[in-house]
């Protein structure tokens, strides 16, 4: 199957600069300045020079600890670790910990057991900063080189008090509305730049006797999609953006108190009684998604690029008729909604930890960026980094380079909403906005009390 390319070798590579002080003495000087002579004896301390410059480092083994999360990822971690022990004579302990389920848990207690890995994958961001005590166990990053090629988005969503403490990687995921371009060709429609223009899209799709929109109404999760890639767009801007966040990490703003929240859900509601939605909306599945799209019987669905994968093994090359485009709002094109990728992190506390640093900035020159997106293609949070791309995951790929995407709201908040798919689900049949967001709220603070976090 054809696939796209992005991007170009990065700029500049992130290399680890080894201070080399040479012994010397008032022999050697003597020496440079008299003939060389066959019969000449090397001075006692030119020998112990050479000798300590010929001593090869002494090997350190790290532990690298990861969770079990396929193939792919695995063949790409052992051919990086592989390179890095050929260039630094350091050995990598690669531990896979199988239970998913439990991979948090198991890195805790290894903490608490003083039997940490001296680097590890794990999950992303200011929560994860709380929850593996960051300033206490982790290694600060903030000033390594990585930092500086990182995407706007991921390094925002990264920083926590000025400070970054796990080095990014992985691939960026991003919802919002997945379209069938050859529909939109046919039917001489384009991109739609304000919710109007994808209404009217909606309207013309419909009259041609095309589903505007396929929901997977059975499936359940996928009708969180709409309101988690309408939040960024809608809601922020009114509870003053990252100020308004803030207050709902904290608890002192909570759903029930903003009304664009429930404005979303009386949207994504009206889709279906416009006729937007596939007549079977209950009963439609992902896989029912996945094929009305790439079949053309369905224009548009609310989605993530995570589909294209699966879309291509089934229906091969027409994935590379489908795009993306964020759900518009009233006045703009709207935002990406995006889900960043895991972080490897140094365990601050380990006797290894410049070792483990340095594989850590190993891994992020670009031949070792190059061999991970090889067995892992996706969209980069690295700028400049070449990958196989889908054509919708270039157009993502093209809204993050212009500084258009923000990570979705679920991944910022140190509580969950619980059950939040089923309740989209319900509103997506029964229409009550007020009941959603009403259990939107209580069931984000419910989750904040049980977890016993500050403010809740």
């Amino acid at each position: 199957m054809k696939r796209w390319k992005k991007g170009s070798a990065m700029a500049s590579a992130l290399l680890l600069a080894f201070a080399v002080t040479a012994c010397g003495s008032g022999n050697d000087n003597n020496q440079a300045s008299q003939p060389s002579s066959p019969a000449a004896t090397e001075s006692p301390a030119a020998k112990v020079a050479q000798e300590t410059q010929e001593t090869p480092k002494e090997s350190v083994k790290l532990t690298f600890a990861t969770m079990a999360n396929g193939d792919a990822e695995a063949q790409a971690f052992k051919e990086i670790f592989a390179g890095f022990e050929q260039e630094t004579g350091n050995k990598v302990d690669f531990q896979i910990l199988p239970d998913v389920n439990q991979y948090e848990n198991i890195i805790k207690t290894r903490f608490a057991t003083q039997d940490a890995p001296d680097i590890f994958y794990f999950f992303a961001g200011p929560n994860a900063y709380v929850t593996m005590q960051a300033d206490k166990n982790l290694a600060e990053l903030t000033s390594e080189g990585f930092v500086g090629n990182l995407t706007t988005a991921v390094k925002d969503f990264y920083t926590a008090d000025g400070k970054i403490y796990g080095m990014p990687w992985g691939t960026y995921n991003a919802m919002g509305v997945l379209y069938n371009k050859k529909v939109y060709e046919k039917l001489g429609l384009s991109v739609p730049k304000t919710y109007a223009e994808l209404l009217a899209n909606a309207e013309a799709i419909k009259s041609a006797g095309i589903v505007p929109f396929y929901e997977a109404g059975k499936t359940g999760w996928p009708t969180q999609i709409f309101p988690l890639s309408a939040f960024q767009s809608y809601v922020m801007p009114t509870i003053g953006g990252e100020e308004g966040v803030r207050k709902l990490i904290s608890n002192t703003l909570g759903f029930a108190d903003i009304p664009e929240m429930k404005h979303v859900f009386e949207l994504q509601y009206e889709l279906g009684a416009k006729g937007y939605y596939n007549k079977n909306l209950l009963a439609g599945t992902y896989e029912d998604q996945q094929q009305a799209l790439a079949e053309g019987t369905a224009a548009m669905v609310f989605q993530a690029d995570w589909m294209l994968p699966e879309v291509s093994k089934r229906f091969g090359d027409k994935v590379n008729d489908i795009g993306y485009f964020p759900l518009p709002t009233d006045k703009d094109e709207g935002v990406v909604a995006l889900y960043p990728p895991k972080q490897i992190f140094v365990t601050k506390t380990s006797p290894r930890a410049e070792a483990a640093a340095e594989l850590a900035r190993y891994m992020t020159k670009p031949e070792s960026l190059a061999i991970w997106y090889k067995y892992n293609p996706g969209i980069p949070v690295y700028k400049g980094v070449e990958t196989a791309l889908f054509p919708g995951q270039q157009d993502i790929y093209d809204y993050i380079e212009a500084g258009n995407g923000i990570i979705q709201i679920q991944l910022r908040l140190p509580a969950g909403i619980i059950d939040f798919d089923k309740i989209t689900q319900e509103l997506v049949a029964k229409g009550d906005a007020q009941k959603a967001v009403e259990q939107m709220d209580r069931n984000y603070k419910l989750d904040g009390k049980n977890k016993k976090i500050p403010g809740f």
